[in-house]
C-alpha cells in the first residue's frame, strides 16, 4: 500500500477520535479530507453515533495488520468482477492504491469519487446506488449469484 502522509497516520495511532467527540472534530479535516474539511462537525456525528464500539486491543491489531500486510501478490488471482471505490481527497488511503489495485485485478473497475476517507457515508446517496448497480449487473450477478 502507498501510505498516507506520516502526519496523518500519526493521528491514527490512538483510538481517541472514537472516544472523544471534540478531538474527533478537531483532527477530522486533516485526517479524513473531502467534505469533512469543510464540515469537521460531520466527523463527530459519524464517529459518535450510538452503537457498539471496538476494543482498544482490536484497534491495535488493525493498526498492526495495516503496517505489515499486503495483498499485492494475490490481486491478479481475483477473477470476480471487482468494484474499487476511492476518494480523490482521502489522506489515509491515497488514490494511487486504487490505481494499483485496478491494474492488478483483471476484472476490476475503479470509481473515483470527489470526497475523502468517509465518502461511503458522506456520499451514500451517490455511492449506494453505484454499488447496487454493480452488484445487480448481469456480469456481476452471474459470478456472485
Amino acid at each position: 500500500m502507498v501510505p498516507g502522509h506520516p502526519r496523518v497516520l500519526a493521528k491514527m495511532l490512538t483510538p481517541r477520535r472514537y472516544r472523544d467527540p471534540d478531538y474527533a472534530a478537531k483532527i477530522a479535516a486533516e485526517l479524513y479530507g473531502g467534505k469533512i474539511r469543510d464540515n469537521p462537525e460531520l466527523a463527530r456525528k459519524i464517529l459518535h453515533r450510538e452503537g457498539p464500539r471496538g476494543t482498544r486491543a482490536g484497534y491495535l491489531y488493525q493498526l498492526i495488520a495495516g503496517m505489515g500486510w499486503t495483498s499485492l501478490p494475490v490481486l491478479p488471482a481475483i477473477n470476480q468482477p471487482t468494484l474499487i471505490l476511492m476518494g480523490r481527497a482521502d489522506p489515509i488511503i491515497p488514490l494511487a492504491n486504487g490505481t494499483i489495485m485496478r491494474s492488478l485485478i483483471p476484472r476490476a473497475r475503479l470509481h473515483v469519487y470527489d470526497d475523502g476517507h468517509l465518502g461511503l457515508v458522506t456520499q451514500a446517496l451517490t455511492l449506494g446506488p453505484l454499488v447496487s448497480d454493480f452488484l445487480l449487473s448481469p456480469t456481476t450477478s452471474q459470478v456472485c449469484g
